[in-house]
């Protein structure tokens, strides 16, 4: 049994927290709104499974040492987030952070002392009004940096190999995380552009649909990653039309958009005038909000 504490008890946490409770691991939730988990335990409803409820331990600060941190709030948020876990607590620990960019990697290193191992989670969770945790499409597939060598980035890949996670590993950390970047970049671009689901987002912006791919592609090959653009726009073309990015949910919420995190590895890699498209995405969003 490994403890662990994630820190960000939204969609993606939720989610990891009762799959891996759901595995005798010893979770606690980290958040502001500890008394909901607590009164009522966490509940994750998913396609074709019955709905699972843990009762994971949940505090507003860490306040005892841990295994394992997983951070999973957004990127907006982390500056502010890492003042609930004192690093003094993490002597030892493995930071595993799940959040959208790349740029958090570095910052969790120099916060932390442990080792930080890069990983990426591709599924779609969201949390209700009730606390429910709804995982909206069956798959849920991480994606963990083992560089040779490591102990903990091994460990790590052990951890999340629970049912209801696709677990895979790549020696290459800037090949983990611009994998998912390139993705996402175009997913949550022309979703929060269009304001709506990617269906008839593709159908609105269908002409920045390969260029938003290459450009992604292009700073992620300056980065030290090499990434397919035709298997990535697979992907995009692939995704069901009701698919909505949780940029596109922040947008329809009110909240703050994770743009740095999501465009601007993109942006200050390449410069604005070799990412035109990527360019003109935020700045529609921006004109839209």
């Amino acid at each position: 049994m490994t403890a662990v504490a994630i820190l960000g008890p939204g969609g993606v946490g939720g989610l990891l927290a009762v799959r891996l409770g759901q595995a005798g691991h010893e979770v606690t939730l980290i958040g502001r709104h500890p008394d909901r988990v607590t009164a009522a335990g966490l509940t994750l409803t998913a396609p074709g499974e019955d709905p699972i409820t843990t009762t994971p331990a949940s505090r507003p600060y860490l306040t005892q040492p841990v295994d394992v941190l997983i951070v999973a709030v957004k990127a907006t948020q982390l500056v502010d987030a890492t003042a609930r876990v004192p690093a003094a607590l993490l002597a030892g620990a493995t930071v595993v952070p799940f959040l959208n960019g790349v740029d958090h990697v570095p910052y969790l290193r120099a916060f932390y002392p442990g080792d930080t191992v890069a990983a990426t989670i591709v599924v779609e969770a969201t949390k209700l009004a009730d606390g429910t945790i709804e995982q909206v499409f069956p798959s849920a597939r991480v994606t963990v940096a083992t560089p040779p060598g490591s102990p903990a980035a091994a460990a790590a890949a052990k951890l999340f190999d629970v049912p209801g996670l696709q677990v895979a590993t790549s020696p290459g950390e800037a090949q983990v995380l611009w994998q998912k970047l390139t993705f996402l970049a175009t997913y949550a671009l022309l979703t929060t552009a269009a304001g709506q689901p990617i269906g008839p987002a593709r159908e609105q912006f269908a002409e920045w649909i390969s260029p938003l791919i290459r450009e992604a592609c292009a700073a992620a090959e300056v980065q030290g990653a090499r990434i397919d653009p035709a298997a990535v726009e697979a992907q995009i073309r692939g995704l069901p039309g009701e698919g909505r990015s949780s940029m596109l949910k922040d947008r329809l919420a009110g909240h703050e958009l994770e743009l740095d995190a999501i465009a601007g590895p993109t942006l200050r890699t390449l410069g604005p005038s070799e990412a035109p498209v990527t360019l003109r995405a935020v700045q529609t969003i921006l004109g839209a909000g």
